[in-house]
């Protein structure tokens, strides 16, 4: 089978889907007027028929070498506009909008060929087209139907809706981001259907192979069942993490860009070959110094008790120093990195963020300052790191 007949196939599973939502809901379900806020099944088939109809205007403009209109910029005002104009829709003219927004999608994909189809979506957007297509025509609106349906109090349905939606996908691509995405709804459909020990297994599978999914992955109702598992909580960061979490809510606001951030730089210290690790044209274009540099500021600003020094950092080595030769190995710097993240997490513990600024007035006012001043540094050398990484043709870190 061609990749556009397995694609079209995917398509028309879900379109069986969308119209199993439509008839099957209860009358009490169907006549509920939503809210932007708290969106009625009318609302959510709106809205999936929206963005399908976006898609395939697109696609089959590209089909028939037309200039695509281009895509909604905003992504909430678009929301917003479509809920405005659907909201007071008759049920059964929504449903023929999402049946008609369905049938333009599959229409488009097949005006296109199998290279097209395998080509990147676009500048911007370097995966397949057909994982795009999967996405809007199927992945989106899954999330929406089986997302109404646990908020009904069926987790059971919608983990099924999941079980289908990976049988179906899984064999389409063996890339590490795809298989991600594969296991990562796996375990959405294994705790929605009370089995959370395999639902942990898979989202670790997921998180490994698909890191991007991790922000997700901590607000996505379908893994609410797991969110006390140690297991689950081990997934996302150490214990010393956890307790800056815990120690209030600016503490874990702090402590989870912090953990992103720095499991970005680790990523980028190991992206760098040994042999380009200590060069650079200037110092601001040596890795090992920027790493450095940036470690050692963290290390030195998370000083919190008065007879704390802050002048007393690891590795006892100058980023600065013109000798490259001395600066530390990769090896070492991942070592400090270790220490330094530690420290970090001790500190938003141990600190009353509003308590005021007596150490580092330049940093702010309040010790809340002074972590968003660390914060802000940090993820200024890391872009360095990162453009060094792009400039020398090797691979950045993932977004996290």
């Amino acid at each position: 089978m061609s990749l556009k007949d397995r694609v079209l196939a995917i398509l028309d599973h879900s379109q069986k889907v969308q119209q199993a939502f439509a008839s099957d809901l209860p009358e009490e379900e169907r006549s509920e007027v939503g809210t932007f806020e708290k969106w009625s099944a009318k609302d959510e088939l709106a809205h999936i028929a929206y963005w399908q109809g976006e898609r395939a205007k697109r696609l089959a403009a590209e089909a028939r070498g037309e200039e695509p209109p281009p895509a909604p910029s905003h992504f909430e005002q678009a929301n917003a506009e479509c809920f405005e104009r659907y909201c007071n829709t008759p049920w059964d003219d929504v449903v023929a909008l999402a049946a008609r927004a369905q049938a333009e999608l599959q229409e488009a994909v097949g005006l296109l060929d199998e290279e097209r189809l395998a080509a990147p979506a676009s500048e911007s957007r370097q995966q397949p087209l057909w994982q795009d297509i999967v996405g809007a025509g199927y992945t989106h609106s899954l999330m929406h139907i089986a997302g109404y349906h646990v908020k009904q109090g069926r987790p059971l349905l919608a983990g099924q809706m999941w079980h289908e939606w990976g049988h179906l996908v899984a064999p389409l691509d063996d890339s590490p981001d795809w298989r991600g995405l594969v296991h990562y709804n796996a375990a959405c459909s294994l705790a929605l259907s009370g089995n959370p020990d395999s639902a942990v297994a898979e989202l670790r599978q997921a998180l490994a192979k698909r890191p991007s999914l991790t922000a997700w992955s901590k607000q996505d109702a379908d893994l609410q069942s797991l969110h006390e598992m140690p297991e689950y909580q081990a997934l996302y960061a150490p214990e010393h993490w956890w307790q800056a979490m815990e120690a209030s809510p600016q503490a874990e606001a702090f402590a989870d860009q912090f953990m992103r951030t720095l499991a970005m730089c680790r990523e980028a210290v190991e992206a760098f070959p040994a042999v380009e690790w200590r060069k650079g044209d200037t110092l601001y274009q040596r890795p090992a110094g920027l790493a450095l540099h940036l470690l050692q500021t963290l290390h030195g600003y998370c000083a919190v008790a008065p007879e704390e020094s802050s002048d007393e950092v690891g590795l006892g080595a100058d980023w600065q120093d013109k000798g490259s030769a001395r600066l530390p190995s990769q090896g070492e710097l991942l070592a400090y990195m270790d220490k330094v993240e530690k420290r970090v997490a001790r500190f938003l513990v141990e600190a009353d963020l509003a308590d005021a600024e007596k150490r580092f007035p330049w940093t702010g006012s309040t010790l809340m300052g002074r972590a968003a001043y660390m914060l802000r540094h940090t993820q200024h050398h890391l872009a360095e790191m990162c453009l060094e990484l792009h400039h020398r043709k090797l691979q950045a870190p993932q977004w996290r």
